[in-house]
């Protein structure tokens, strides 16, 4: 099995450098673009099972990325999955780095390197405690569906959080960090998917790290 993770395309928010968790922003004109870009360039391989966030931006993107998308949603293989959507930024949802400043609860968090819990938000541990089951939960729905090549078309903070917690080289949550549009594919072996395992995750694009 060849699992395909990919971060959404841009919105109007990312390019503002906005925080933006619970936001549903759509595609901006520039994201979609730039999607069709790179699917002509062959970046995304081929899906026989789609998981997506609920949000806008990640059902948009999966839209455009999977060649497949309609014949498999009127198959009953695109799965929308709620605990798969980005962190609660809370009170800080909307805003820029710049707009924060001031804000004292910013700051604190930012002193824990954002490991704090957001005011009216969420923690990355807490994220990371309803995403990394959610994804377990598809990818055996997906084995039960005898699928092999899984999608998942999420966020840039659930996606780390996934490949942190399963990478074999023990790479770290920000080490899988990826520009919009971009991703990447976790190799599950013959001896099959096995939750407390490590795989071999590798860049969409070819590139180390």
């Amino acid at each position: 099995m060849q699992i395909t993770l990919i971060r959404h395309g841009k919105t109007q928010s990312n390019f503002a450098h906005r925080y933006q968790g619970r936001l549903d922003d759509p595609l901006c004109p520039q994201g979609i673009e730039e999607l069709m870009q790179k699917k002509q360039n062959g970046l995304y391989p081929a899906a026989d099972f789609v998981v997506c966030s609920p949000k806008k931006r990640c059902i948009q993107t999966a839209e455009i990325v999977c060649e497949q998308y309609e014949q498999l949603a009127q198959s009953g293989c695109v799965l929308i999955e709620d605990d798969l959507r980005e962190t609660d930024f809370g009170d800080f949802e909307g805003k820029t780095h710049e707009e924060l400043l001031c804000s004292p609860d910013y700051l604190q968090w930012l002193a824990t390197e954002g490991e704090g819990v957001i005011p009216n938000g969420e923690s990355k541990d807490q994220m990371r405690a309803r995403s990394v089951p959610a994804f377990c939960r598809c990818i055996e729905k997906a084995i039960a569906e005898h699928k092999t090549a899984p999608m998942f078309v999420i966020h840039g903070g659930t996606m780390m959080a996934i490949l942190s917690q399963f990478d074999s080289e023990g790479r770290s949550f920000y080490d899988f960090h990826v520009a919009n549009g971009e991703g990447f594919r976790l190799m599950i072996p013959e001896d099959g998917w096995n939750p407390d395992a490590r795989y071999p995750i590798y860049r969409l694009d070819g590139k180390i790290g």
